[in-house]
């Protein structure tokens, strides 16, 4: 059975693969300016020493400090979209010079058509640009490929007919085999962005789990310290889980947690970040937040948590929860602070259900 991932979108999908792409086209863009030296042999082979050939020498030049300076160009890229443009216009300075180079070889000269059909499929597969922006140029350089036929001297019939087969067919496959690679990486950023959240994400309630929290909290943590900034850590517990579970079911359980998440996320910040950290006890980092500022969060979430009852099959279950607030001293880790956050929610717990403790 196959796993289906959600896709990722078009902007995501090209930002994360811009490096990858960007030194693709580069690797692209120097092959071809190399490859002008060669082609301009080939070009005094037909036309020896005459206008044309200095007309094509000019055009293949041009094309080489053109070439030249896109690699400079794109060497600094950050923005998908820059490089599809300087790609995109790179590209159709290289079919213009190549159509204009196969117009000016004698009409009765068909041989020039397999580096068409060539070109027509290498483009679409050594470019890793979106297909919607490859196809146009592409179609534009296929039509003035088969009109040319217009203009050769064909002996038969058949060699029109087989040139445009070719061109056709050699376009096709590219396109093809392009739209199969861009499925494939697609569907493996996929993969891969769902394994991470998945690693990172309680599958309960959706929020972040432990592992998570505790990365995050780490880097907070450190970035606080170094800005002088108040950092608070709240600890929830839910009062008499595990009696709502063994009364009800797991599945009452895991309702009661979802509800529970939505409420906690309402009452707190939308920078603050919210974890599960264990069966029943959540965690909330409060960035920025001094003790008094920690103190109004968690009597609002506490009042929020116990403010309904939750409905499972149709009976009514009242919800509470304890907390426990720690902030940042000096020298603080993301341990100690959990530990006196635990402490304090310990103490909460003793004191009376439903309240909060500091230490």
């Amino acid at each position: 059975m196959h796993t289906r991932y959600p896709d990722v979108n078009e902007a995501v999908y090209r930002l994360h693969y811009l490096k990858q792409d960007r030194a693709q086209c580069r690797k692209v863009v120097r092959v071809v300016m190399w490859a002008s030296m060669p082609l301009a042999y080939v070009d005094f082979a037909f036309f020896s020493v005459s206008k044309e050939f200095f007309a094509l020498l000019f055009l293949r030049t041009s094309l080489f400090f053109y070439s030249w300076w896109s690699l400079k160009k794109t060497a600094s890229i950050v923005d998908p979209q820059d490089l599809d443009r300087q790609i995109l216009r790179w590209s159709a300075a290289v079919l213009l010079v190549q159509f204009a180079s196969n117009a000016s070889l004698p009409r009765d000269y068909f041989g020039h058509f397999l580096l068409d059909a060539w070109i027509s499929m290498i483009y679409f597969i050594a470019i890793p640009l979106s297909l919607r922006m490859l196809r146009p140029v592409m179609t534009g350089f296929l039509i003035a490929s088969l009109g040319l036929l217009t203009y050769k001297i064909i002996p038969v019939f058949a060699y029109a007919v087989s040139v445009t087969a070719i061109l056709l067919a050699s376009a096709y496959t590219g396109h093809a085999i392009s739209s199969y690679l861009h499925r494939y990486r697609r569907k493996i950023l996929s993969a891969e962005m769902e394994l991470d959240r998945q690693e990172s994400t309680d599958p309960v309630t959706g929020v972040a789990n432990r592992r998570e929290f505790m990365r995050i909290s780490e880097s907070e943590l450190q970035r606080h310290a170094r800005l002088g900034k108040p950092l608070s850590m709240l600890v929830l517990d839910l009062d008499h889980f595990k009696q709502i579970r063994e009364t009800h079911g797991p599945r009452a359980g895991d309702i009661v947690l979802v509800e529970v998440t939505k409420r906690v996320k309402r009452a707190t910040r939308s920078y603050d970040c919210l974890a599960r950290y264990g069966t029943e006890e959540f965690c909330i980092l409060l960035p920025e937040a001094s003790a008094e500022i920690a103190d109004m969060v968690a009597s609002r979430t506490l009042a929020t948590i116990g403010a309904m009852p939750v409905a499972i099959a149709g009976k009514e279950l009242k919800v509470s929860a304890s907390a426990g607030v720690a902030t940042m001293l000096e020298g603080d880790t993301t341990d100690s602070m959990l530990l006196r956050a635990d402490k304090a929610l310990s103490k909460a717990k003793l004191a009376n259900d439903h309240t909060i403790a500091f230490v």
